[in-house]
C-alpha cells in the first residue's frame, strides 16, 4: 500500500506528510490526527529511498513509542522495522552509558529516585545553616536550571550559595555513583555541545519529535544539537502542556523559530476523536487560557454528538457510591464493556475506594497512580533493599538503608564511616563486612553497624523469598495496614515479572542476571512512569497519567475547586498554575472517544457539595478554621465548569441517575 492510499488530500495529514520543508511545526489538538500523520511521512521518506537508519522518531514515553515502533514496522517497504523510535531520555542514557562518556563525565548513570536524594540533604550539610526545606529548595533551582534560568549560561548557579551547594550535590552524586534524572539530558548536551564531532550530531537525516510542549528547555536544545542539517518535523500543542512540575517549556513550541530558524506551520485543528459536544466544550473552555497557538477546534462531522452528562452529589461517599452504581449498571447490562472506562481523580484515595468497590461488585477494576508509586517509608526501604540485592556494590541504595529510620539518616555516623573508608580506599561494605566479623572497630558507629545487620539479615530472607515466589515477594514487607501503599509498586514489578518470566529451579549467575534486568526495568519506569497499558478492566487513574489514553466512556470524578484546580499554599504564580490546571482538565476529558456503533462516547464530570474533615485533610483540601476533622466542610464544583458556557449541559443531580 502507497503511503498516500486512503488518505484525504486536503487534510493536515496528508500536508504533514507530503511536505518538503526543512523545518516543520505541527500544532496538533487532542485526537486529531497525528500519529497517523507521522507514519504516513515516515512510510513517504521510506518508499522515496530514505535510510531507515536515517530515521529518528522521538516520542514522550515508552509505550508512544513502542506503539509507534509497531505501527512503523506494519509498514510493507523492507527495512521499516530499523527505525528509531523511542524516548529522548532512552537516547540520551544510551550516550551517557558508553565507557568513554563515563570517564569523561565522571558520572555513572544510576538513576536516583526521589527519596534516595534524602540522605544527601544531611550529608552536605549545605548551606550550614539551613535546614532540609531549603535545601530541598536548592536541589530543586540544581534539577530545574535549565528549564526556568533564561541566562547565557542555563544551569549555572546564579549566587555563592547555590554554587556552594551546587558543588557538593555533584560530589556527592559522584562519589556515591548516581544520577538524578533531571540531569540525565543536560548532562548528555553537555557532552555533545564539549565534544562536536560526536557520531551522534547529524547522524538522522530526518527527526520527528512528538509532544514537544511537554520537554524542557534542556530537552529542546538538546534536539537541535542533534539534528546537525537534518529536517525536523516538531509536533505538539501548548494546550496540553501539563508537565510543569518537571519544568516542561510549552513556549518553546510556541517560538519554534529561536532555536530551529525558519519554518513551515502545519496546524491540525479538527478533532477526530472526541463526540462533537465534547470537541465544542473542550474548545470553550481551553479559549480562557491566554497565548494559545491553536484557534477554535472543529468537531469531526462523521462523529456523534455525545453524550455529556455533569452531575453534583450531596457528598463525597454519596459521589463514590453513585458512580460504583452509574459503573456496574453500565456493564452489568451489557452495555460497555469494563477496558472502554476510564475514571480520572484528582486523587489516589478517591481512586482507591472507587477500585475496591467496584471489585465487591464483582467489576474488573484496577488502578494506575504510578506517579505516587513511591511515596511510603516501608515501600521505600522495599524498593532500596530489592535494588541492593541486584546490585550488591550499589551505593545510593546501601546509603539510604543505612539511614532508614532516623530523622538526619545516621549523618554523623554514615560521615566517621566515610573518612574510613576515604583513608584505607576501601568501600563502605567492606568496612562493615569487616567490623561485624570483628576484624576492624570504629568508635561511635554502632547504630549504623547495627542496622547494616539488618540489612544482611533481610537480603538473605529477600533472596529467597525471590526464588520461591516472585510474583509476591513484596508480601515479606508489608503488614495489613501497608497494603494499599504497596499496591502500585506489587502491581508495576508483577507486571515487569510476566514479561520476563524465571526459571526459579536456577539460582546462580542466571537469577543474578534476570534480578538486575527486573530492577533495572522498574526502577526506570518509576523513574519516568509511562502510560498505563490497556487491559481487560476499569482503568482508575490520575488525570496526568490519562494523557495519551481514550475510552469510550470518560468519568472525571471529585472535580471540586478545591481540587481541581489545586493551588499549593507556596505557589508563587497562581495564574500560571490556574491556566496549567485548565490544560489538565482539557487533556482529561478530550479523552473521550466517538464511536461509530450504538454507544456513543460518553462523559461524566463529577463533583459533590460536602466532604468529611478527615478526608478532606487526607486529601490536603484546605479547611477554614477551626480545624475540625470530624465536621463536614463545604466545597464548590470546579470553576473550569463554567468555563463551557452554553457549550455543556446543564449540571443535575447525581441521585437522579440513581434507578
Amino acid at each position: 500500500m502507497a503511503w498516500n492510499d486512503n488518505i484525504d488530500l486536503e487534510s493536515s495529514a496528508y500536508k504533514l506528510a507530503i511536505s518538503d520543508a526543512h523545518i516543520i511545526r505541527s500544532i496538533a489538538g487532542p485526537g486529531s490526527g497525528k500519529t497517523f500523520a507521522i507514519k504516513n511521512r515516515i512510510l513517504r521518506l521510506l518508499e522515496e529511498g530514505v535510510a531507515p537508519t536515517k530515521i529518528l522518531a522521538v516520542t514522550f514515553t515508552r509505550t508512544a513509542a513502542a506503539d509507534l515502533r509497531k505501527e512503523i514496522s506494519s509498514i510493507t517497504v523492507q527495512g521499516s522495522e530499523k527505525v528509531e523510535a523511542r524516548t529522548l531520555h532512552s537516547y540520551a542514557m544510551q550516550i551517557l552509558l558508553r565507557s568513554e562518556v563515563k570517564t569523561i563525565n565522571r558520572r555513572q548513570p544510576r538513576i536516583i529516585l526521589e527519596h534516595e536524594i534524602e540522605p544527601a540533604l544531611r550529608d552536605i550539610e549545605c548551606p550550614s545553616d539551613s535546614g532540609i526545606k531549603e535545601r530541598r529548595q536548592l536541589l530543586k533551582l540544581y534539577e530545574s536550571a535549565w528549564a526556568n534560568l533564561q541566562v547565557d549560561d542555563p544551569g549555572m548557579p546564579r549566587d555563592k550559595t547555590e554554587e556552594e551547594f551546587h558543588d557538593r550535590i555533584v560530589d556527592w552524586l559522584t562519589y556515591h555513583q548516581g544520577m538524578m534524572i533531571g540531569e540525565v539530558i543536560p548532562l548528555a548536551l553537555n557532552y555533545l555541545e564539549t565534544n562536536p564531532a560526536s557520531p551522534e550530531i547529524g547522524r538522522f537525516s530526518t527527526i520527528l519529535v512528538d509532544e514537544y510542549q511537554d520537554l524542557n528547555k534542556a530537552e529542546q536544545v538538546f534536539i537541535n544539537l542533534l539534528r546537525g542539517s537534518a529536517d525536523v518535523v516538531i509536533v505538539g500543542d501548548d494546550d496540553q502542556s501539563i508537565y510543569g512540575f518537571k519544568f516542561a517549556y510549552p513556549e518553546g513550541i510556541r517560538q519554534v523559530s529561536n532555536l530551529f530558524g525558519e519554518y513551515t506551520n502545519i496546524n491540525f485543528d479538527m478533532i477526530r476523536r472526541c463526540p462533537k459536544r465534547v470537541t465544542r466544550m473542550a474548545s470553550a473552555l481551553i479559549s480562557k487560557n491566554p497565548n494559545r497557538t491553536l484557534g477554535e477546534l472543529i468537531p469531526f462531522d462523521k462523529n456523534q454528538d455525545g453524550d455529556v452528562k455533569i452531575l453534583q452529589w450531596n457528598n463525597y461517599e454519596e459521589e463514590i457510591d453513585g458512580i460504583v452504581h452509574i459503573i456496574s449498571q453500565e456493564i452489568k447490562e451489557k452495555k460497555i464493556l469494563p477496558e472502554d472506562i476510564l475514571l480520572l481523580v484528582p486523587r489516589r484515595l478517591i481512586g482507591y475506594k472507587i477500585r475496591n468497590k467496584l471489585r465487591v461488585q464483582g467489576i474488573p477494576a484496577n488502578s494506575y497512580f504510578r506517579e505516587e508509586i513511591i511515596k511510603n517509608n516501608s515501600v521505600r526501604r522495599a524498593y532500596s533493599l530489592i535494588y541492593l540485592l541486584a546490585n550488591p556494590t550499589d551505593k545510593v541504595s546501601l546509603r539510604y538503608l543505612l539511614g532508614f529510620g532516623s530523622n538526619d539518616y545516621r549523618m554523623k555516623q554514615y560521615k566517621t564511616l566515610k573518612e574510613y573508608s576515604d583513608k584505607i580506599s576501601k568501600p563502605i561494605r567492606f568496612i562493615l563486612d569487616e567490623i561485624l566479623n570483628d576484624k576492624i572497630t570504629i568508635k561511635g558507629i554502632s547504630n549504623i553497624v547495627k542496622e547494616y545487620g539488618k540489612i544482611l539479615m533481610d537480603l538473605i530472607s529477600l533472596k529467597q523469598k525471590i526464588i520461591e515466589d516472585p510474583l509476591h515477594v513484596f508480601e515479606h514487607f508489608f503488614e495489613s495496614e501497608d497494603e494499599e501503599e504497596f499496591y502500585e509498586i506489587v502491581t508495576l514489578f508483577q507486571e515487569i515479572m510476566k514479561n520476563k518470566p524465571f526459571d526459579n529451579t536456577n539460582d546462580g549467575a542466571d537469577f543474578e542476571i534476570w534480578l538486575k534486568d527486573i530492577v533495572a526495568e522498574l526502577t526506570y519506569t518509576i523513574a519516568i512512569p509511562d502510560t498505563p497499558k490497556e487491559e481487560k478492566d476499569v482503568r482508575i487513574m490520575s488525570l496526568h497519567a490519562s494523557k495519551g489514553l481514550s475510552a469510550k466512556f470518560v468519568i472525571m470524578a471529585s472535580m471540586i475547586d478545591e481540587l481541581m484546580p489545586f493551588i499549593p499554599e507556596d505557589t508563587i504564580d497562581i495564574q500560571k498554575t490556574i491556566e496549567e490546571q485548565r490544560r489538565l482538565f482539557y487533556v482529561a476529558m478530550s479523552r473521550c472517544r466517538s464511536s461509530e456503533r450504538d454507544y456513543q462516547g460518553r462523559l461524566i464530570i463529577s463533583s459533590f457539595v460536602w466532604i468529611y474533615g478527615i478526608d478532606a485533610a487526607k486529601m490536603r483540601i484546605p479547611m477554614n478554621e477551626p480545624r475540625n476533622t470530624r465536621n463536614h466542610i463545604k466545597v464548590s464544583a470546579s470553576r473550569f465548569i463554567n468555563d463551557f458556557g452554553r457549550t455543556a449541559p446543564k449540571t443535575i443531580l447525581g441521585s437522579s441517575l440513581i434507578t
